[in-house]
């Protein structure tokens, strides 16, 4: 994968993170669990945050933003994809969070081994801040396991 482009890693980091809207409205559309529902919701509001601010860096930049779009479901391939099946409208709010944790922890591995290959210093700014933003995602929802496994002790 090669960046020519600030603009260029920016629209990427826009594709992923329309993708894990995608992905997080998917799984919570199939919650029977009200809990775990609302947390992907807030994982979509989230991702839709993450959105916005990346099309305002475009904006500063002085580039175009390209029109929102639904990302399409091959935009999932850019990381280690995680499978829904019937047994996902069954989860628990802890193996949610595992699966959401899982998934971070893919986004952020990925801006890290893009981040080894650029030689450009502006390149390598902008990808460690989007690894770090996944890894804030991480340690957030990580947290949150600790307090939910804690308290069913």
């Amino acid at each position: 994968m090669e960046f020519e482009s600030i603009q260029d890693i920016l629209e990427f980091a826009i594709s992923k993170e329309q993708a894990s809207v995608q992905f997080y409205k998917d799984l919570a559309s199939q919650m029977s669990d009200q809990t775990t529902r609302s947390l992907f919701e807030t994982l979509v509001r989230n991702e839709q945050t993450h959105i916005e601010s990346l099309r305002l860096e475009i904006n500063k930049l002085g580039y175009t933003v390209k029109p929102e779009e639904q990302a399409p479901a091959s935009v999932y391939l850019w990381e280690e994809r995680l499978e829904l099946d019937d047994q996902a409208r069954d989860m628990d709010f802890v193996d949610a969070l595992v699966l959401a944790i899982q998934k971070e922890r893919a986004a952020f591995r990925l801006y890290a081994q893009i981040l080894g290959m650029t030689q450009n210093e502006q390149f390598a700014k902008i990808l460690m801040e989007l690894a770090e933003e996944e890894m804030r995602h991480v340690l957030q929802l990580e947290r949150e396991y600790e307090v939910v496994t804690h308290r069913k002790d």
